[in-house]
């Protein structure tokens, strides 16, 4: 049994279970990862050479990486440079003096050997031919083999699959470990869940036997980043695979900040999406890509700054505009259903909501028009929809600032509900803002009073404090949709709907970093912990009226009255952070 690197438990014995479970128990990357001084210098840049360097001979790959700067190939099968395992011993020994002869280093070569296959004889080929791939890497001065796992079988149960990729990379270990090799499993395909890979190395032995992380969706999705990067870190060997840098679906500024808190000093190779130019465009596409990698690095080392933002307000065209240093962080906005917080921005830029209506961006969705950004509302207050109903409308009284410091800024807004020719509530707002480098916090206290005798919130989903997701921090609905949702007990996506929690997590990539928006509801607040009407096309709203609506029609009716001497008081916190 091989040991975790705090050398006290079997990799067997730390992830017992996990093979074939459906949900693998997460463990905090500090009892898993052994931490130094974050301030590794020996992280290094590399190219996969899959699309950008395809078509190129060995000779040309050299001259563009050694031109460009690029300290490392990972040569894969079946391109034109032609390093295959067919190759004579004198062809061998021509790529290993190659190398030698040049700056660039062979970090490995990229099979597309896989070992899913229900058929013996397919399994039998592709282990034979992994090891074919490890004797070439030996012999060419390489130091691993990619493989795949790869995905799963109609009628296939999935622990067996996930048992038998195991048992072949443990034999095709023992081969690399003789070899002084690296079988280097990439996070792919039908295997490509993060957990699915934990349980995959939960039974493998070999030491040789490393996981190369992959720059996926899937990373994002479900349980969300830090955790699939904390479950499979332990894994992790010299390779790391990533897209272009300054591709905004994925968040590279944090892979790496993780890559160097947990010390990691191999390559970070770049396998890219993008069709290649030239070769001398290529050059100059890598040189860029090359400056981005060392840029995110030195960013990673420096210290994060969480020291609070000085804050500053300005009237603007619709309202207040809060700032940090004349970087718009949110303004207060009057439409024409009632007053809203538009735009909301996570520091050091993005927009962490969708504009339209307000002010429509190009690929956004046009569906609910009555979702307008950060909003309180109710689809029956005493049979008026406030929700949907452009006759029911809120209007805003007041707007004032009643406290500013250099670390936080208090506005007051006073409001009064009107439909049905008067006066249905008087709403009291406070609203306190406070921002770092990398967050922004908003804290509301709402107070809901009468002037009738009685109002009611009726039992229905449509409510109540409300916000609508930019577009790519949405579930689903479009091709730019990379995000996830969660609540505060482990349910994730659709799951999160009509379910009470005390909070909200909504999480997707946002011009290159991972951004999240955790809405979240005091402990005082009537009903706590709330309902959520919380959509996966990008909906996220605080309901505690909408009991019989979430729960079916045996539950209690979610309706509540408020009197003149009994208003209702909520409390929400809104955490916008961007890593």
């Amino acid at each position: 049994m091989r040991q975790t690197v705090d050398g006290a438990l079997s990799r067997r014995s730390l992830l017992t279970g996990m093979v074939g479970a459906s949900v693998v128990p997460f463990l905090p990357v500090s009892r898993l990862v052994a931490t130094t001084n974050p301030t590794s210098k020996t992280m290094r840049f590399g190219l996969v050479t899959y699309l950008w360097g395809s078509d190129l001979s060995l000779e040309e790959l050299l001259r563009v990486c050694t031109s460009s700067g690029v300290d490392g190939l990972e040569l894969r099968s079946t391109h034109a440079h032609g390093v295959e395992p067919s190759m004579s011993k004198g062809e061998r020994v021509e790529v290993r003096r190659r190398f030698l002869d040049s700056p660039v280093t062979l970090v490995g070569l990229g099979s597309d050997e896989r070992f899913d296959s229900p058929d013996p004889a397919t399994l039998h080929a592709s282990i034979e031919a992994t090891r074919r791939f490890l004797q070439l890497s030996h012999d060419v001065g390489g130091a691993g083999v990619k493989v795949k796992p790869d995905r799963f079988h109609d009628g296939i149960p999935h622990e067996k699959t996930i048992a038998q990729i195991s048992s072949a990379l443990d034999q095709v270990g023992r081969t690399a470990e003789e070899l002084g090799q690296e079988v280097r499993l990439e996070v792919h395909g039908g295997c490509a869940d993060p957990r699915v890979i934990a349980s995959i190395m939960a039974t493998v032995d070999s030491p040789s036997v490393k996981v190369c992380w992959n720059s996926n969706p899937n990373d994002l999705k479900g349980r969300g980043f830090e955790r699939h990067f904390n479950l499979l870190r332990p894994f992790f060997g010299d390779t790391v695979h990533v897209r272009e840098l300054d591709d905004p679906r994925y968040p590279f500024h944090l892979l790496i900040r993780r890559l160097v808190a947990t010390d990691w000093d191999g390559w970070m190779l770049l396998e890219a999406h993008s069709h290649p130019g030239r070769p001398e465009d290529r050059i100059t596409d890598l040189t860029r890509q090359r400056a981005l990698f060392h840029s995110m690095l030195d960013d990673a080392r420096a210290e994060v700054e969480t020291t609070p933002l000085e804050l500053q307000v300005r009237g603007g065209d619709q309202g207040l505009e809060i700032l940090a240093d004349d970087e718009l962080l949110v303004a207060t906005h009057r439409t024409g259903q009632g007053p809203v917080l538009f735009p909301i921005n996570v520091p050091g830029g993005g927009q962490v909501v969708r504009g339209h209506p307000i002010a429509p961006a190009e690929g956004e969705s046009e569906d609910h028009p009555h979702h307008r950004s950060l909003w309180l509302a109710h689809g029956d207050v005493d049979g008026h929809d406030f929700w949907h109903d452009p006759d029911a409308r809120v209007h805003l009284l007041t707007e004032r600032v009643v406290s500013r410091n250099p670390e936080e800024i208090a506005v007051l807004w006073e409001a009064e509900w009107r439909a049905g020719g008067e006066v249905q509530l008087v709403e009291k707002r406070m609203m306190r803002f406070s921002a770092t480098a990398d967050t922004l916090r908003i804290l509301f206290d709402i107070k809901l009073e009468t002037p009738k005798e009685t109002v009611t919130f009726g039992d229905t989903k449509e409510g109540f404090f409300a916000i609508r997701l930019a577009p790519s921090l949405k579930v689903d609905g479009g091709a730019g949709a990379r995000g996830r949702l969660e609540n505060a007990d482990g349910a994730f996506d659709r799951a999160v709907w009509g379910r009470r929690s005390d909070w909200v997590l909504a999480e997707g990539p946002l011009d290159g970093r991972l951004v999240s928006i955790r809405l979240s509801c005091d402990s005082d607040n009537p009903r706590h912990p709330t309902w959520w009407h919380a959509r996966t096309y990008g909906l996220v709203a605080a309901n505690p009226f909408g009991r019989r609506s979430f729960e079916g029609a045996d539950a209690e009716s979610g309706a509540m009255t408020v009197t003149p001497e009994r208003p209702l008081r909520f409390r929400f916190q809104l955490d916008v952070d961007a890593r």
